[in-house]
């Protein structure tokens, strides 16, 4: 992995991939479904109410807590903007706004499947989608959480957000294809087991195989007495998966580019951790980077900006496709076409957010196109495919 005048050399990254923010209006958090944007604290709450007549009714479950306000206020306003596109006077939206803490997450699912709503959309943190798991049993709709894939998931519950462990996988795929099968894991001290043993079920997945996991601490200190410790599992490998987006991260990303750990390593990969001002980086040049679809959003962005005085956010986007999906399925099938069954099609839905499906293992699959930092932009490599 040594690197030429401060970069990646050309040869070792045939699948590096950094997944970048979404690029719309703001960046997405690899954790966002218990993300607090407090640029929307001063955002008034919103209340309860319904949007359309439709006789099919969709429950959308919306936070009021004033980090995620701005979050609901996009989310509901892209739910009612498709409502208008494709809605085709076949269904209500019901709005149900309460606080991430109140406790009330699972009684709302429980007055939802009560009332026959035919699908409810939310809630939008962790805690929140645990609480009706435990608390809330079958028969009750198909859930879409506005959640990231870390999640814990549930019976017929899915999140509606990646998260960085897609975007490690999506370029172990490659690399794997590559013949670059043997990986080690670099990556933040404390970063969530969970994740990690996801993370490491994936590569098992893709048919690589994980040498083992090299920690550094967050500070940044002594970054080369910890990577030090990782150098026989470095050797031992061919390609590298990068964990982590703190204030270390481009000295992380300085050091490995360096070529002094991981000789044998001809591939890096990377996740949408690192922040965007890493691509400008020296040791950056040459990256490959892997982000999600938002060509469509460019399809609603006027008719958006038009009736809510804004562009869309990558949460408008969502929540758009949330009820596409909806509005799509009733139209095509009829107003009991939203099963578990259609909703995990294998074919899966291409929308604002791009080409995703929901697995039968409660995940969500995203496809991406990937890109090159070059002269630290981005230039398209590869598209995103027309399936999976």
């Amino acid at each position: 992995m040594a690197a030429a005048a401060g970069a990646w050399p050309a040869r070792a990254l045939r699948a590096l991939f950094l997944m970048a923010c979404v690029g719309l209006a703001g960046c997405q958090s690899s954790k966002m479904g218990d993300a607090l944007d407090t640029a929307g604290s001063n955002i008034s709450a919103l209340g309860n109410s319904t949007y359309g007549s439709g006789p099919v009714t969709v429950t959308m479950l919306l936070p009021t807590d004033a980090g995620l306000r701005k979050k609901a206020a996009d989310i509901a306003d892209g739910a009612k903007l498709a409502l208008d596109d494709l809605g085709a006077g076949q269904l209500t939206i019901d709005f149900q706004a309460f606080s991430s803490t109140s406790g009330q997450a699972a009684s709302k699912v429980q007055a939802a499947t009560a009332s026959g709503s035919k699908l409810i959309i939310g809630p939008a943190t962790n805690g929140e989608v645990s609480s009706i798991i435990s608390g809330t049993s079958q028969p009750r709709p198909p859930i879409l959480a506005l959640v990231a894939n870390n999640s814990a998931g549930g019976s017929n519950i899915w999140p509606l957000y990646g998260d960085a462990i897609d975007s490690a996988l999506e370029g172990v795929g490659v690399a794997v294809a590559a013949k670059q099968k043997n990986i080690v894991v670099v990556h933040e001290a404390g970063f969530p087991a969970e994740n990690l043993l996801r993370l490491r079920e994936g590569i098992k997945l893709k048919g690589g195989n994980t040498i083992g996991f090299v920690p550094y601490p967050v500070s940044g200190i002594n970054l080369q007495a910890a990577f030090a410790k990782g150098k026989v599992v470095f050797s031992k490998a061919n390609t590298i998966v990068l964990l982590g987006g703190g204030e270390a991260i481009g000295q992380v990303i300085d050091i490995l580019a360096a070529g002094e750990f991981g000789q044998s390593i001809a591939t890096a990969i990377a996740t949408s951790l690192i922040p965007e001002e890493i691509y400008k980086r020296p040791s950056a040049q040459g990256l490959m980077v892997a982000i999600p679809s938002t060509s469509s959003v460019g399809v609603i962005s006027d008719r958006f900006k038009a009736k809510f005085g804004r562009s869309p956010s990558y949460d408008a986007a969502i929540g758009y496709d949330s009820i596409a999906i909806a509005a799509g399925l009733v139209r095509s099938g009829g107003p009991d076409a939203i099963t578990v069954a259609n909703l995990t099609s294998s074919q899966g839905f291409r929308a604002a957010t791009g080409l995703f499906r929901f697995r039968a293992d409660g995940r969500i699959e995203r496809r991406m196109i990937v890109h090159r930092i070059e002269n630290g932009s981005l230039t398209v490599i590869q598209e995103e495919g027309d399936g999976f």
